[in-house]
């Protein structure tokens, strides 16, 4: 029995993160049809049905299930923006994607509270670590081996690495999250002794900065500045924190204000050198239009949950306004997706449950003052600047949602001395 319920958990944990990314891997459909039962969006569902048989057979055999449901009820924001999305199948524009996309949305966010219960921060980055190593290696093979799959081919990317996913932003954008695992793993005491295992996380790390710069994407490399930036803030505060007097934080504030003013009145010059213009490569006046056109027409449920950009004729029809010689995809804002597809209201939901996933990594932080209790604030600064110009939350995938919410629950059970359940527990 011990040895079958850590091969069970590998085996969930596998069938949860591919499940959480497959919309965005490019050998399946962002926006699988629901039309019938046969259709591969409910093949997708009867996958998580079959992960969520092997999540009760864990609880059951781990004697889990109060823990799970007390998680669970711990988060109450979180629920109810949940039941919001789900019940937005009443006055959704397409009821079958809106059950689809909603029963992923219930599915991942349970899973994300297993693994918040399950593991510790340390052990959560461990395996965010494991699942970074495949996808870089998976992404690797695929764009040596067969550069035709693994690499854009047309206009207007030539040649952007890709790799395992269907667009080379989202191969940009989601990196990052595993370049920051690999940098905290191998800049924290504790997190593998030996030259070997240092030696791992530091070729893994360099791996990941040369698939973000090679994928073209504007958007990831200016995450990796910002990331590379806070997480060096972090590591000197933490260094010399006990010699630092007041005066130097005011400074420090000041510096960063005007910096900020500066960037803000230079715009156009400092995205310049990234290859982007204040316009965000047009994105400015494609918000403009779907907050105008769109958004205004349901201001306050929205359109319901996933259904704005599943529909192949808005997504046309979009282009033709924005004057885009190929359709639009997605809203390319994570915040404002949510806000078409939920209304208001929806946004409120979210914001609420966002604004606490904040709270909550400052305190562990605080709690702890390690690389490794950073890692929650640092994820969430990347969470905010990744959607800024992409949409990470829910519309292409729920990795990062789940990323959110497993954090959450992570951070809820140490900010109220919890202890983790640990692996292998029986």
């Amino acid at each position: 029995m011990k040895k079958i319920l850590p091969v069970t958990e590998a085996i969930f944990l596998c069938f949860v993160f591919f499940l959480a990314n497959i919309r965005s891997i490019k050998f399946w459909s962002l926006y699988p049809p629901t039309e019938t039962i046969s259709e591969p969006a409910w093949r997708e569902v009867f996958i998580w049905l079959f992960a969520l048989g092997l999540l009760l057979y864990l609880l059951a055999k781990n004697d889990l299930y109060k823990i799970q449901l007390t998680a669970m009820r711990n988060q109450p924001l979180l629920i109810v923006f949940i039941l919001f999305s789900l019940f937005s199948i009443l006055w959704s524009e397409a009821w079958t994607v809106t059950l689809h996309r909603s029963l992923v949305f219930v599915f991942a966010a349970i899973s994300a509270v297993y693994i918040g219960v399950r593991y510790s921060l340390g052990e959560f980055l461990q395996t965010l670590f494991a699942l970074g190593v495949v996808v870089l290696t998976a992404s690797f093979i695929l764009i040596l081996a067969d550069p035709s799959l693994g690499t854009a081919q047309g206009y207007p990317y030539y040649g952007a690495w890709r790799g395992i996913f269907w667009h080379k932003n989202q191969f940009g954008n989601i990196i990052p999250i595993f370049t920051l695992v690999f940098l905290t793993r191998l800049s924290s005491p504790g997190t593998g002794t030996g030259y070997a295992k240092k030696l791992i996380q530091a070729i893994f790390y360099i791996l990941s900065l040369i698939a973000v710069f090679f994928s073209k994407s504007a958007a990831g490399y200016i995450l990796l500045v910002i990331i590379h930036f806070f997480f060096g803030l972090a590591f000197v505060w933490l260094k010399f924190r006990t010699f630092i007097r007041p005066v130097y934080y005011y400074l420090a504030l000041t510096v960063f204000i005007v910096g900020a003013v500066g960037i803000a009145l230079n715009l156009d010059f400092v995205l310049g050198l990234f290859n982007r213009s204040a316009s965000f490569t047009g994105r400015v006046p494609l918000w403009i239009i779907l907050l105008r056109d769109v958004y205004s027409h349901k201001p306050w449920f929205g359109y319901g949950f996933g259904t704005i950009w599943a529909d192949v004729n808005f997504r046309t029809q979009v282009r033709d306004w924005v004057k885009w010689s190929f359709p639009v995809m997605i809203g390319d804002n994570g915040f404002l997706d949510i806000l078409l597809n939920l209304g208001l209201v929806g946004f409120v939901l979210f914001l609420a449950n966002y604004i606490r996933a904040w709270i909550g990594s400052v305190r562990i932080f605080q709690k702890d003052l390690t690389l490794e209790s950073f890692f929650p604030i640092l994820f969430m600064i990347y969470t905010f600047f990744a959607n800024i110009t992409y949409s990470l939350f829910m519309e292409t995938e729920v990795f990062v949602w789940m990323l959110i919410v497993t954090l959450m629950v992570i951070m809820a059970q140490k900010n109220n001395n919890i202890p983790s359940i640990q692996q292998g527990a029986s």
